[in-house]
């Protein structure tokens, strides 16, 4: 009994549910307070084994967050290193935007230019257009005088040259280069005419009113000399303002026969003698 009331008096030197320990041990002494003591230590650890086991509660809770802190900053890093890598590849997308931005609104102001460029050429080109056109329009008057001049063969082996000039009531007008074409073509072929000693068989009407054929040799647009095919009704005729006029003179058949000969490969070459009429003043 001794033993035990020295046990408890070290043990409750400190206060213990808010009783001194002085008080304590007074109340050991005697034993009447002793089921109460006991009942005291039983309630006491009864609560140390609660906040024990609180406390592993509260531990485990920590450790389970930390574990769960540890794996989501675990996560974190991953889905971090993704992102940098996906802002990496799409800064460089948008640089390579940019670059193609750039080159666009360049490639833009050049087909801008270019684009100008074109215009102005193509309202030259249209002015230059209306232009020959108001030539060739000015021209086709002469032309007509000129295709006054020409031999009726001839006229009308050019005629179709002609019509694309000066298309029928009703019809489009052709193309530029359609009209420029003809009129290159029918003036090339008045100058190669002119320039050279032409025989066609034409049908006209002399003094008496009497159509007949001749065969008839163009020196150019001079003059030209007429003979029938018996070599009976011979003649000149010179160009006027209204066409060509002949004029009839017979004594002339056997030199204008002869002509016709070499021209057909039927006589040697050799000069004539002709009449060269004074050339006439045309009026073009």
């Amino acid at each position: 009994m001794l033993l035990l009331r020295i046990s408890l008096k070290k043990a409750f030197q400190v206060s213990y549910l808010g009783i001194e320990s002085t008080t304590l041990f007074s109340m050991i002494k005697t034993r009447s307070i002793l089921p109460n003591l006991l009942a005291l230590f039983i309630s006491a650890g009864s609560l140390l084994h609660a906040e024990v086991k609180e406390t592993h509660k509260i531990i485990g809770e920590w450790v389970s967050t930390e574990r769960l802190i540890s794996e989501e900053e675990s996560d974190w890093d991953v889905e971090k290193s993704t992102l940098l890598d996906l802002e990496q590849a799409l800064n460089a997308e948008i640089g390579e935007l940019n670059s193609k931005l750039q080159e666009t609104a360049e490639e833009a102001v050049g087909a801008a230019k270019q684009r100008e460029d074109l215009l102005a050429r193509k309202d030259a080109a249209q002015q230059a257009t209306s232009s020959l056109h108001r030539g060739l329009d000015r021209a086709v008057p002469k032309l007509d005088r000129v295709f006054s001049l020409l031999p009726t063969p001839i006229a009308d082996r050019l005629a179709p040259y002609r019509k694309k000039l000066v298309p029928g009531k009703g019809m489009p007008m052709p193309p530029l280069r359609e009209r420029v074409d003809a009129m290159v073509s029918l003036l090339q072929s008045i100058q190669n005419f002119h320039r050279s000693v032409t025989l066609e068989r034409q049908e006209f009407t002399l003094d008496d009113n009497q159509s007949r054929e001749f065969q008839v040799m163009y020196f150019g647009l001079g003059s030209a000399y007429f003979v029938n095919e018996s070599g009976t009704v011979a003649g000149y005729g010179q160009p006027k303002n209204s066409g060509w006029v002949w004029t009839r003179s017979d004594g002339l058949a056997r030199e204008i026969s002869t002509g016709v000969d070499m021209l057909n490969n039927q006589a040697m070459p050799r000069f004539l003698k002709l009449p060269m009429p004074a050339p006439g003043r045309i009026d073009q």
